[in-house]
């Protein structure tokens, strides 16, 4: 189709002179219809095939964006926590929308003007310089100046456009931590700081943007005078070659067309090279993205013929160490939980609690030593079949905006109402979820806001019981709940627990009594190891933190 619309492009010019010269010899009305009827036939056909190619390439290049984003939205998923450390969210949302959005400039527009100009030239270069290639060279001639031109432009184009991108990325960064802390900054009425340091982070993001207007706005101009020059000198030439008897006036007015036709292209070659250094920047973040190996996936050393697990784990000198740490969160912890059995992890915080259950999801792997399910070291076991076994209560509540019943049946999306119902009653839910607007078709809006802390952890707990897990995590999980709610929950789950490996992360030592036996953490070591009645009857780290934990109940309630 690009081929045909620049043959029709070209032709018609061609034609128009050949009228203009057969109209001198024969002018009759016969004559002048058969031209018109020649010409509409040729504009038809050009029209045609520039909407073919216009459709063709702009699906294609709206298919690949759609591709593109699948891969890019798929290969974020199976990075590690040390990715997110280094990229912002913000950041990867600005390449994911308007880098992704300019990729698909450079494969739609910018592909379809590359091929349409490219014809074009080839084109009208070969009928005119089979009319008069005197006439064509004068045409030509400033070729090379309009090509350096473009050339200059198009570096100075991709360093602007670099800055810009960064502006963007910068300027969404910005916008994303004004509206997350927006209640802090009115609590400390920081709401006119706030405002100046957005300005100056806009202020960057305008220039970078006026940079790129200052240089379209003198390119645009030279090309303009470039396509006037070339104008005067056929007009100039073409004229003389016309008195001398050189050429027709047929001919001379169909070089006067084809100027016409080649404007657009010599202009397009601004557009083209705008959108290819603007699509190769985007290009080039994406890459960026892309190229990034997870430090955490299936390996050759991965054994494929695993579909259950049975939850028995072991830590085995164990130790993990931050990079930007200055000692170990875990210095060599040796652990076993049996199959079916619970266990209490106790401590203070910054501890170790969280590293240690979040090293059995392979969140992360241990910086030494060795942590095995059933026997095998967990690395072996593939990833799906690893978190698939596990339901996993995190510290921090993840809630989407969506209903109460999709939250829970994140893990299970084929559940029951009677499972749903199960697991929302040992999340101690039910009685709430009556005074929710529509019950569990509830709206929570955008991460959870219309719920209150408890309720969040509750539906947390809910999803991760609706999976049936063999390994049940749950990460301080009633933090944000009252002493009775609490209550209520650990009844429930004693029953849910059963036949069930389950770790139970808290600083609370109300939590030790649900476990068959306790670890307490102090500085990333196992301090004390036993039953509750057990800890307590030493008098350590543990009865200590119950002593206190019961004082400070005490005078919560006076």
């Amino acid at each position: 189709m690009l081929c045909f619309r620049g043959i029709f492009t070209a032709l018609l010019p061609f034609l128009i002179g050949r009228a203009i010269d057969s109209l001198s010899v024969e002018y009759t009305k016969a004559a002048l219809l058969r031209i018109a009827v020649l010409l509409l036939v040729v504009a038809v056909l050009k029209g045609v095939s520039q909407y073919f190619m216009r459709w063709f390439l702009i699906t294609i290049s709206r298919d690949i964006e759609y591709d593109l984003r699948n891969d890019l939205t798929g290969h974020l998923f199976s990075l590690d926590r040390r990715f997110y450390e280094r990229f912002g969210t913000t950041d990867l949302m600005a390449r994911a929308t308007n880098d992704l959005a300019q990729v698909r400039s450079l494969l739609g527009p910018g592909l379809m003007y590359t091929g349409e100009i490219s014809v074009i030239f080839l084109a009208v270069l070969v009928v005119m310089a089979s009319t008069d290639w005197l006439l064509t060279l004068v045409v030509f001639a400033p070729m090379p100046i309009v090509s350096s031109t473009v050339g200059f432009f198009g570096r100075r184009t991709y360093k602007q456009y670099q800055k810009s991108l960064q502006s963007f990325s910068a300027m969404s960064v910005r916008v994303n931590e004004h509206l997350s802390v927006l209640r802090m900054l009115r609590a400390y009425n920081q709401d006119e700081q706030e405002k100046k340091r957005f300005g100056l982070v806009n202020d960057g993001y305008l220039e970078a943007n006026m940079g790129l207007v200052r240089i379209w706005r003198t390119f645009y101009p030279i090309m303009e005078l470039l396509v006037g020059v070339i104008s005067i000198a056929v007009l100039g030439f073409g004229g003389w070659r016309v008195l001398e008897g050189h050429i027709t006036v047929g001919t001379f007015v169909m070089f006067i067309y084809f100027l016409g036709v080649l404007t657009w292209p010599m202009v397009g070659m601004g557009v083209v090279v705008n959108i290819t250094q603007r699509g190769v920047a985007s290009l080039g973040r994406l890459n960026t993205l892309l190229q990034q190996k997870p430090l955490i996936a299936d390996n050759e050393e991965t054994r494929w013929g695993y579909s259950y697990l049975r939850g028995d784990i072991e830590f085995k000198a164990v130790t993990v160490q931050y990079p930007t740490a200055t000692k170990p969160a875990l210095n060599k912890i040796n652990l076993r939980i049996p199959a079916g059995k619970s266990l209490a992890i106790i401590g203070p915080v910054g501890s170790g609690k969280s590293t240690l259950v979040s090293l059995i999801s392979r969140v992360m792997d241990p910086t030494e030593g060795q942590l095995l399910v059933d026997g095998v070291d967990v690395r072996q076991i593939p990833l799906s079949v690893l978190r698939s076994s596990i339901g996993f209560v995190p510290q921090e509540t993840i809630l989407f905006n969506t209903t109460l019943r999709e939250n829970i049946c994140l893990g299970a999306p084929d559940a029951t109402s009677l499972q749903i119902q199960n697991v929302v009653s040992a999340a101690v839910l039910d009685t709430e979820i009556d005074s929710f607007p529509h019950g569990m078709d509830t709206m929570v809006g955008e991460r959870g806001i219309t719920l209150s802390g408890g309720q969040k952890q509750r539906v947390a707990l809910a999803r991760a019981l609706l999976r049936e897990p063999r390994i049940l995590i749950l990460d301080d999980t009633t933090s944000s709940i009252d002493a009775e709610t609490e209550h209520k929950i650990f009844e429930t789950l004693r029953v849910v627990m059963r036949n069930r490996t389950a770790l139970i992360v808290s600083n609370r030592v109300s939590a030790g009594q649900l476990a068959d036996f306790i670890v307490v953490l102090d500085e990333g070591r196992i301090a004390e190891k036993g039953t509750h009645r057990t800890l307590l009857r030493r008098k350590g780290i543990y009865f200590n933190m119950r002593k206190l934990q019961q004082l400070e109940q005490e005078l919560t309630l006076r």
